[in-house]
């Protein structure tokens, strides 16, 4: 301990601060050089055990030993005996009142004289239970990271299930509107063709009426009997055939919708899906309960390639620009990639080497989040707008335009607070809008974080089983990052070069690209799990997107130049 000033306890007796040199342990006070002198030529005092100031007990030390020498029953007096009758420390008053008839009681320094004193076994006692002690901590601490590890298991079984409902009730709504629009074109042309006979019948009346009206207006008395014998002759079996057609062939198809399946039984059977119920464990035991949850974390599964696609072969761009794939994302059966320079989101369909459609900016589409099953959000900073748009039967459709106050490069979404949480490259900033798009809030991030977001290719991404922000910088760094600007953790790998677009898989585990074609697997918690090597025939990943149900992933990029662009679609095994 560090040497404070004590100051010499006989001469502060006299009123005189004179620094201390020296501690008496028994007199429990600093001595100065002099008095130090005086100490060892008394004969009271020439014994007591000196120590350097450096080594004066802590407070609570000298406390303890006071409180060990002081009789319990007289606070000023020390205790001389031991009554080993009653295995009690006693003064002398205590002797005399209360120990005299007593047949053992020993003066302590004559106890201390006839036996050694050995505290071995004692510390081997409190050392054994210091042990216990820290197992037991060890113990709640793996009780504790287990218990969070089923809550995230239970997360993921639950965002699952929410994302299968979501997908399943896409795919229904998507039947269920396809089934409706065919039926309405045949119901619609059906109406269009009686509408324009009826029409056309109507014509034929009003012409016949005014030939009527003008013969009785302009013409004689034979006039009229001519033209009435000649429509009734004619017209008026024509047209009452024509009228008894359009009574017949008049619209009467409709549709309904039928219920298969009572709703409410499924989902009562969906409410009832999922149950927490208590259950022993013991951390300490190989294995538990929860190893056979079918929700593990994706360490040991393969990535094979299944195929690749040369975008640049494909005969839609403008032969004097060369499109550079950026972030892409997975919605049902098609993946939608972001290229910069042509100004365009392509749509291919992953079964084959089809590109269902091409969907042009006005300005570059910086990057494509997926918010939904069906829904998106693309970033055009450079006309300060972000677009809320959807997929329908293969095609985008801009819902809605939102101008920023800022340019937003990129967008992800904060599924159960129902929040987009949207990051300025260029300035370095993150703010969080409402569902509407009107600002919350701005997220204060320290210069370290701001820094790490304030790179132009910086991508972020929403991992909502630990409810944290995950930004990578496009240089060397992923950070992640709570919701109010605090630092969960930073992950840096001497072999994570250039990441780019961030993907998050149910067990919350983080993928990302790195240069070259590898993907780097992170827990949770921002440590790596491993480097996931791709095909090495290109190079460049910049997107990375994982199909709906997270037994495929999707990797979008270029060549070292950044064109050429591909799509390369990997399955797990």
């Amino acid at each position: 301990m560090s040497v404070k000033q004590y100051l010499c306890g006989p001469c502060l007796a006299e009123k005189a601060e004179i620094d201390g040199v020296v501690y008496c342990t028994e007199c429990k006070e600093p001595l100065c050089a002099q008095c130090k002198q005086d100490h060892a030529k008394i004969k009271v005092s020439k014994h007591h055990k000196l120590c350097d100031l450096a080594d004066v007990p802590p407070q609570e030390i000298q406390e303890l030993l006071k409180n060990l020498i002081a009789c319990p029953n007289h606070e000023k007096e020390e205790v001389v005996y031991l009554c080993k009758d009653h295995d009690m420390t006693c003064c002398n008053k205590c002797a005399m009142a209360d120990h005299r008839k007593c047949e053992e009681v020993k003066v302590l320094s004559d106890i201390l004289n006839d036996i050694k004193v050995d505290c071995t076994g004692l510390k081997i006692v409190l050392q054994d239970f210091q042990q216990q002690g820290e197992r037991l901590l060890e113990h709640e601490r793996n009780h504790e990271e287990l218990v969070f590890q089923i809550e995230n298991q239970a997360l993921a079984s639950l965002q699952i299930i929410k994302q299968k409902l979501l997908d399943i009730y896409a795919q229904l709504e998507n039947v269920v509107l396809s089934s409706i629009a065919d039926k309405k074109k045949v119901i619609g042309e059906k109406i269009k063709t009686n509408n324009d006979k009826a029409r056309q019948f109507l014509n034929d009346i009003k012409q016949q009426s005014t030939y009527f009206e003008q013969v009785q207006n302009f013409g004689t008395n034979e006039h009229v009997v001519l033209l009435q014998r000649q429509l009734e002759k004619n017209s008026v079996s024509r047209l009452k055939s024509i009228i008894g057609d359009l009574e017949k062939g008049r619209s009467n198809s409709s549709f309904k919708c039928v219920e298969d399946t009572s709703v409410d039984s499924l989902l009562l059977e969906v409410k009832n899906s999922l149950r927490i119920e208590d259950c022993t464990c013991d951390v300490s035991e190989t294995g538990s309960d929860t190893d056979n949850s079918p929700y593990k974390p994706y360490t040991e599964r393969i990535p094979q390639l299944q195929y690749t696609k040369d975008l640049s072969i494909i005969p839609i761009f403008d032969k004097k620009k060369r499109p550079i794939a950026c972030s892409c994302i997975w919605i049902d059966k098609y993946i939608l990639i972001a290229l910069h320079t042509v100004n365009a989101l392509l749509v291919i369909d992953e079964a084959s080497d089809f590109v269902l459609s091409k969907f042009i900016c006005e300005v570059t589409p910086w990057s494509v989040s997926k918010t939904g099953p069906m829904d998106m959000v693309i970033t055009l900073p450079h006309a300060c707008t972000i677009a809320f748009a959807q997929l329908r039967y293969g095609n985008v459709h801009v819902i809605t335009e939102l101008k920023t106050r800022i340019p937003y490069y990129d967008v992800t979404r904060n599924v159960p607070l129902n929040q987009y949480i949207c990051m300025s490259n260029s300035n370095g900033q993150i703010d969080i809008l409402n569902n509407d798009g009107t600002l919350l809030r701005e997220i204060n991030i320290s210069s370290d974080i701001k820094e790490c977001a304030i790179s132009i290719y910086s991508c972020c991404n929403f991992n909502a089983h630990n409810r944290v922000l995950i930004i990578s910088n496009n240089r060397d760094t992923l950070m992640a990052l709570t919701l109010n600007g605090e630092e969960v953790f930073e992950y840096k790998h001497e072999e994570l070069i250039g990441p780019n677009q961030i993907a998050v898989d149910p067990c919350g585990n983080v993928y990302v690209t790195s240069y070259p074609l590898a993907i780097h697997q992170i827990s949770p918690s921002g440590q790596c799990i491993r480097s996931l090597p791709f095909s090495n025939e290109i190079k460049s990943p910049v997107g990375i997107c994982f199909n709906n149900t997270f037994d495929k992933i999707a990797v979008s990029g270029g060549n070292e130049s950044g064109v050429n662009p591909y799509l390369q679609v990997y399955a797990f095994t």
